[in-house]
């Protein structure tokens, strides 16, 4: 269960970014672009492929290398599903440069945002769960 509701906080987080970046990226290169109802469909599913990729991280504690790798290929993965999906999706042409590096540009910061809040709840769930393992082996002892 705790997996799950990690990666719906994970998806939730993704699609909150995306859809400020692609405010910003529409607002750029599509200024008088006319959008259907499937870009918003579009965008929850590339965001839900995006969030399950973190299924592959394990639940327990492993080594900063192996962590390392796991958070390299998750930003491969994440780049393979977005660049994939956009190419598919026509959000972006393969022969305009600077469109593609905008890309690239974004999945990159919003890897890193995402990243970080979710470090930070796990920091917070960690300490939350030390100070209840604490204050159960204080009731433990009396």
């Amino acid at each position: 269960m705790r997996r799950l509701k990690d990666m719906f906080y994970v998806f939730v987080c993704v699609t909150t970014c995306v859809l400020f970046v692609t405010a910003v990226y529409v607002t750029i290169f599509f200024q008088k672009a006319v959008f259907g109802v499937e870009i918003l469909w579009q965008i929850l599913g590339v965001s839900f492929l995006c969030s399950i990729a973190n299924i592959f991280y394990p639940q327990r504690e492993v080594s900063k290398k192996t962590m390392m790798f796991l958070h390299i290929g998750h930003y491969i993965l994440t780049n393979v599903i977005v660049l994939g999906c956009g190419f598919w999706f026509e959000w972006f042409y393969a022969d305009n440069l600077p469109m593609v590096l905008a890309m690239l540009f974004a999945i990159a910061v919003i890897f890193v945002i995402v990243s970080v809040a979710a470090w930070k709840k796990g920091r917070q769930q960690a300490a939350l769960m030390n100070e209840r393992l604490r204050l159960y082996q204080q009731d433990e002892e009396t």
